[in-house]
């Protein structure tokens, strides 16, 4: 996955989530958009997580099951809510700037039982799954803070706003030249495979009206035209560099119809591919 390169200033994001853990009694994390933690507060995971991440069997489920809620986001560009693999409530909101999925926020590791037995129960019952032993005399294992819907529901709510201030204030910033560098590095790499625009959104998770705007105001073209350039300029390396036949590096460019690649080639080299190759040798 090519990813943006973000800015942060911690100082800020942890006295926001200070904030939204006081009011809330809720932990908080922050990821960038290749799913790296960030920051989070309180630091560290409740017991009962705590022995899930800590162990390598279930430590994987705990980090697929975050990776399928950013997943959710970036299909629905909305916050979710949802039960973990091990039966506790989390919520996500996607960081969205100016319609571009830069990171995530997430709250967890709280339950919507009220019933300690039942919630004790349950938790067994995930850790037999994992073939983890169950300790008999550890009542603080089950000490997870309970929320009603309706306080979790607000708590999301809250976080979803949280998104939107942390944005505003420039606590997190897409570093666009990075961006910028990452979609020259993918082009080139797949240039004799379909470039389109679909394909591109999907990639790097942006709107197709801010990837027209990005390469416009960065690159002073247009995206077709600038996938266009990049791959005459393959086909010109290719013409000097090596031997093989022109339809060949049409193919290799990226240009699938051999009459459209010497017409585009002619128009922007200026002579024909032919000819192109002979004077450069």
């Amino acid at each position: 996955m090519n990813t943006p390169v973000l800015s942060f200033n911690a100082q800020m994001l942890l006295e926001l989530m200070k904030d939204f853990y006081l009011l809330t009694g809720i932990r908080i994390v922050i990821f960038d958009n290749e799913y790296n933690e960030i920051l989070s507060y309180p630091d560290s995971h409740c017991n009962f997580c705590a022995m899930m991440h800590n162990n390598p069997d279930t430590e994987c489920h705990c980090i697929a099951s975050n990776e399928q809620s950013f997943l959710k986001c970036q299909k629905t560009e909305q916050l979710e809510i949802y039960h973990c693999h091990a039966g506790l409530v989390e919520a996500t909101a996607p960081l969205i700037d100016n319609g571009m999925i830069i990171g995530y926020i997430m709250f967890g590791q709280i339950t919507d039982d009220a019933n300690k037995d039942s919630l004790k129960q349950k938790l067994g019952t995930i850790m037999s799954s994992y073939n983890m032993t169950i300790p008999n005399e550890t009542p603080e294992l089950y000490s997870i803070t309970y929320k009603t819907p309706e306080q979790i529901l607000a708590a999301a709510k809250i976080l979803e706003a949280c998104t939107f201030y942390v944005l505003l204030k420039d606590m997190i910033t897409l570093r666009r030249q990075n961006f910028i560098n990452n979609l020259n590095t993918f082009l080139n790499e797949h240039l004799s495979e379909d470039l389109s625009i679909e394909r591109l959104m999907e990639e790097f998770h942006i709107s197709r009206n801010k990837l027209y705007e990005s390469t416009t105001n960065y690159l002073g073209t247009g995206i077709a035209d600038h996938i266009r350039t990049l791959r005459i300029n393959e086909a010109k390396r290719l013409l000097i560099d090596t031997e093989l036949p022109i339809h060949v590096i049409s193919d290799k460019a990226g240009f699938n119809d051999y009459n459209y690649f010497c017409r585009i080639f002619k128009k922007m080299v200026g002579t024909p591919a032919k000819q192109f190759r002979k004077a450069h040798r």
